[in-house]
């Protein structure tokens, strides 16, 4: 299945990769306490925030190339503001802490954006279009930003060292995983199917065991009002969505596969 998805830069594919080596040996070495001490936690939120706007540009900038018009990106781009203003202002007045259930609170916070996101892209057409459009390679290329947020995890002193190294370098490996995806297709452009599975495992199993250990023991025993959950809160529902959607692909192939078959 060669698409436009097959048409990739080496350079910058090894350059991706050189990354992700970089990354994982610098964070599984050095020391967490050497990052904070000249780190504050107002440096932190800015860096959440700036990090948190390159990622929705990209997903804007993903979608205006798969054929979205202006009208839609204006649309898309002001939920994102709204979502992001309400989940920045909803920790600043200590919401969550004050909840009567704050896990219960969190967790909904990470699904409701999920559920209407998914719903938005099965009822609104102008979005189904796009993100239909959206190839395989885009996805991955937006799924490999996972690295982009494990990093920031080991510059906050707001949460558990061991969940920073558990969430950090599982982030990390996520973003790994779309990169080993990119190569695999990148190395096999007529295997689209692989690619997808390649990408997406790390990323959906780092989810699974990242956001039970956060809901179940970090929101516990820890304030969870603190900026780092501008992540989970924000983020962390983009990229279910695009596992998601990037699965909602690998069915479509499955069923081109299985047509040309009985054919």
């Amino acid at each position: 299945m060669k698409s436009q998805q097959n048409q990739f830069n080496p350079f910058f594919l090894n350059s991706m990769g050189l990354a992700m080596l970089l990354s994982i040996i610098t964070f599984a070495t050095v020391p967490i306490e050497a990052l904070h001490a000249n780190f504050q936690e107002e440096d932190f939120t800015v860096a959440v925030i700036v990090v948190e706007v390159i990622f929705s540009l990209m997903i804007l900038t993903a979608l205006g190339k798969a054929g979205a018009s202006k009208s839609v990106l204006m649309i898309i781009g002001a939920v994102f503001i709204l979502w992001f203003a309400t989940a920045y202002t909803l920790l600043s007045e200590g919401f969550y802490a004050n909840a009567d259930m704050p896990q219960l609170a969190f967790v909904m916070g990470v699904v409701i954006p999920v559920v209407l996101g998914y719903l938005a892209k099965q009822l609104w057409q102008p979005l189904t279009k796009a993100v239909d459009a959206m190839s395989t390679k885009t996805f991955l290329s937006l799924q490999f930003m996972r690295a982009a947020f494990g990093i920031l995890f080991f510059f906050t002193a707001a949460l558990p060292v061991w969940f920073q190294y558990t969430g950090g370098l599982g982030d990390i490996l996520a973003g790994f995983g779309a990169f080993l995806g990119l190569y695999y297709l990148y190395k096999n452009p007529t295997n689209e199917r692989q690619a997808i599975i390649r990408g997406n495992l790390i990323g959906i199993l780092d989810f699974v065991v990242v956001l039970s250990l956060g809901t179940l023991v970090v929101l516990r025993d820890h304030a969870p009002d603190i900026m780092f959950l501008l992540i989970p809160l924000y983020v962390v529902p983009l990229f279910i969505l695009l596992h998601i959607f990037s699965l909602q692909r690998l069915g479509k192939i499955n069923k081109q596969i299985g047509s040309q078959i009985d054919g």
